[in-house]
């Protein structure tokens, strides 16, 4: 990851994207969730963390991780369509802890009932969801180590003000707090080179009544941060006449740079050329 930016006070939505658009990009990422339910539920009671990782995160190329609150997800899959628009590769990191609940009660319709009960475990039901939590979480941390970009989206639902204790902004996710915590301390690499070989120059609601129980959590900072009205314009300026599919992967990550430099990232991170051919 090379740099982590918040954008702050996301309130409208991007209208040139419509509920069909979000439907659409949502079906492409379900088949991800088919693939790791079969895996789990294939009559075998072990769950191996490692296969699990490989299966629903294989070694993908990712520009931008999306990082957000369940109730913006529409909003982070519009960001995400505007970034592919411009030749990049976007990650909506609630394509898998999204479905965290659903893959769990299905593990624990197979696992966490002793055979004549017909209520769950209580040990049993902590086990599965403290290893598939874990291993979820493991994965989006290594999405998030292998992006370019890290993009928090600062809404109302994602980020409240804790009036009681302190002016500290707070969290109530704790997949976004520990996303932001990583983001935090995870080493910084440098920006992605494309190598393009003159032979090919092509890439490569509840149902219970009781109130449930929310934590809060004190909000990491970010490294930099930029309102969505800016955001919003560094996008739509990236739009472009059509080019070869080679080359608009480049003509993406050309365009981080520009954003990049509107942040004041330091100049001399933002030196090397994006491509290379290769000799």
């Amino acid at each position: 990851m090379f740099v982590d930016l918040k954008i702050e006070n996301v309130e409208q939505s991007i209208q040139k994207w419509s509920s069909d658009d979000v439907a659409s990009y949502k079906a492409r990422q379900d088949k991800v969730l088919v693939d790791l339910e079969q895996f789990l539920l294939d009559g075998n009671n072990l769950l191996d963390a490692t296969k699990i990782q490989q299966s629903v995160f294989p070694e993908i190329d990712i520009d931008v991780f999306i990082s957000h609150s369940h109730t913006d997800e529409d909003e982070a899959i519009k960001v995400a369509l505007s970034l592919e628009e411009i030749g990049l590769k976007p990650f909506v990191d609630s394509c898998v802890w999204g479905h965290a609940d659903e893959l769990l009660r299905k593990i624990d319709d197979a696992f966490s009932k002793p055979e004549g009960w017909t209520n769950y475990s209580y040990e049993l039901r902590n086990r599965t969801t403290t290893n598939v939590h874990l291993i979820l979480n493991a994965a989006l941390q290594q999405m998030i180590h292998r992006s370019e970009l890290f993009i928090f989206l600062g809404t109302e639902t994602s980020v409240k003000i804790d009036d009681y204790v302190s002016s500290h902004e707070q969290l109530s996710s704790p997949w976004i707090f520990s996303e932001l915590t990583f983001v935090r301390n995870v080493e910084r690499t440098l920006r992605k080179q494309i190598t393009m070989g003159n032979e090919s120059r092509k890439f490569e609601a509840a149902a219970s009544d009781k109130k449930e129980v929310e934590f809060r959590y004190r909000l990491p900072d970010s490294t930099y941060a930029i309102e969505f009205w800016q955001f919003a314009r560094w996008l739509e300026s990236g739009k472009s006449l059509p080019v070869p599919d080679f080359l608009q992967r480049v003509k993406g990550l050309e365009h981080l740079d520009r954003l990049y430099r509107e942040l004041n990232v330091d100049a001399s991170l933002l030196s090397a050329p994006r491509f290379d051919w290769e000799q």
